[in-house]
């Protein structure tokens, strides 16, 4: 019973309040995605195609990063300081590992659309290498800081950081553009400047090869996935933008699913490292999955209260999609038991579940929460 109660304890007092939070982060990306949906589909389609990628891969490797700093920290292997030599080889390796999905998510949008492919590029090189540098010190702020003050980081600092991650995808992606549009060559000044900084970076820093090669198998396969989503948002654009409310709310499902998603994989992967696991049925585990079932239903409904007030304000008809209040915990359900049994059987297989486990759900609650709000707007 004590078990239970701590459960929902937790998913109460801690992890509820770092959702909320989240949430008030990705609206700030749906409000500039929302703003700019139209644009993106006429004059940068490719974008659509690498928008879920660039932000779930992006979070994925971090959310991987914080679940790596929590491990370390739990172990004694990282000391909790800003300044541990671990905190700057993550910025390098969560650099490098951010621009191969990019890349290659860039390439599938070439193959798919084509239209102003190269200046897309350049447009996504720069972005990536600026928001990666603000992020790998993130990652370490969210990990580090909960853990000085007692709070276990494993509730709050994969949710966290893959929010401030779409935080600061959209409306960076966005401003890149403009800055594009208005300056060419300054941009490409700063573009090589960016490059410049992160190959000093990766001089100075040891960038941990098995933990690359590891997770660079890891995130082309998901690039892949992502890529489909990427594919299916650009195919169903247009009956999104229709219904508006959902470009606005876009982010924040894909956000909000990857977070309990990776609450789940998070915590199940620092108990297989403690060996408090031992079986695939793990009553405690199943109590962690059904108190943060009982917080998907007030955040569905402050999500879609969130993104009414936001497109009426932008000047957009809103209605009220009866389906989205009924499906969203049944699917949030399916995500955090996804999150689970990846933890589990990875490190079955002898993979490490910190490398694996928040990259791979986070990539396939992109692939659910896109097919989602595209059920949703064709409904």
């Amino acid at each position: 019973m004590k078990v239970e109660f701590d459960s929902f304890k937790s998913a109460w007092k801690v992890t509820f309040p770092a959702l909320l939070l989240c949430l008030i982060f990705d609206f700030v990306g749906g409000t500039f995605l929302g703003g700019y949906f139209e644009k993106l589909m006429v004059s940068y389609p490719i974008i659509l195609v690498v928008l879920p990628g660039i932000m779930g891969l992006r979070g994925n490797i971090y959310g991987a990063l914080a679940s790596r700093f929590t491990t370390s920290l739990f172990l004694g292997e990282m000391k909790p300081s800003l300044r541990d030599r671990k905190v700057f080889e993550g910025l390098v390796l969560g650099i490098t590992l951010s621009l191969l999905p990019v890349i290659l998510l860039w390439f599938v949008g070439f193959v798919k659309v084509g239209k102003n492919a190269f200046e897309v590029l350049a447009i996504l090189l720069s972005s990536t290498i600026f928001v990666s540098i603000l992020l790998s010190y993130a990652t370490a702020v969210v990990s580090v800081i909960p853990f000085r003050k007692g709070v276990d980081p494993d509730a709050v600092a994969s949710p966290l950081i893959t929010s401030i991650a779409d935080l600061l995808t959209i409306p960076m992606l966005i401003a890149f553009i403009i800055f594009f549009e208005v300056d060419r060559y300054l941009f490409y000044v700063v573009l090589i400047a960016l490059i410049f900084t992160f190959l000093l970076f990766l001089l100075k820093f040891k960038l941990d090869r098995r933990v690359f090669f590891e997770m660079s198998i890891i995130l082309v396969t998901l690039a892949v996935i992502e890529g489909v989503s990427g594919g299916i948002l650009e195919s169903y654009s247009e009956y999104i933008y229709r219904t508006f409310i959902l470009s606005v709310i876009y982010p924040a499902i894909l956000d909000s699913l990857g977070n309990y998603g990776c609450v789940i994989g998070s915590k199940t992967s620092t108990r297989l490292h403690l060996g408090e696991i031992d079986k695939l049925l793990d009553m405690r585990s199943a109590n962690d999955i059904a108190s943060l079932i009982s917080t998907s239903v007030p955040l569905s409904l402050i999500m879609y209260s969130l993104g009414y007030i936001i497109s009426t304000s932008l000047g957009k008809s809103a209605s009220i999609n009866y389906e989205f209040f009924l499906l969203y915990p049944i699917v949030a359900f399916g995500v955090m038991l996804l999150g689970y049994l990846l933890a589990f059987v990875s490190y079955r297989f002898g993979l490490d579940p910190d490398n694996v486990t928040v990259p791979t759900i986070t990539t396939l609650a992109d692939l659910i929460g896109t097919s989602f709000t595209v059920f949703v707007a064709l409904w």
